[in-house]
């Protein structure tokens, strides 16, 4: 099977006041945070970021493998980061966390669906806690995870 290119959006929902997100590309010291969304106090937009994964076959295995620069992790527990930050009164943000978004429960017939074009794969996470503070680490994905959108 060739190799997939695959737009993914997620989407946090209730990011906390004060506090910047953006994505992680690279790995280990070549990561670079791109750029970032600042969410403030009295605001009410959606944060949301876009990026592309590849997908192939999985060495030995008949499940998707997701590679690219966003990706992380190791064969079927595939993840990306966002980078969460606080938002300072001048310069940038003061980083002080990772979120990782999983990459899991994605078959074949999704990721053939989603990369016709205009079309992509949608999730929102919970970004903060009871008490108004970032969730960080590893987050679960609301409604049912990964699903089909379109452009159109």
């Amino acid at each position: 099977m060739a190799n997939q290119l695959l737009k993914l959006k997620i989407q946090l929902k209730d990011p906390p006041n004060n506090y910047a997100f953006c994505l992680q590309r690279g790995k280990g010291s070549k990561a670079e945070r791109l750029d970032y969304i600042e969410v403030l106090e009295g605001e009410d937009r959606p944060v949301e970021f876009e990026l592309e994964v590849t997908v192939r076959a999985a060495k030995n295995l008949p499940d998707p493998d997701f590679f690219g620069p966003y990706a992380q992790g190791t064969i079927g527990g595939r993840f990306f980061y966002l980078c969460v930050g606080n938002v300072v009164d001048s310069g940038d943000p003061e980083w002080s966390g990772r979120v990782k978004v999983p990459l899991v429960d994605i078959d074949w017939s999704t990721i053939d669906e989603a990369a016709k074009p205009n079309h992509f794969l949608f999730a929102r996470y919970q970004a903060s806690r009871p008490d108004g503070q970032p969730v960080y680490a590893s987050v679960q994905l609301l409604e049912k995870g990964w699903t089909i959108e379109s452009d159109d």
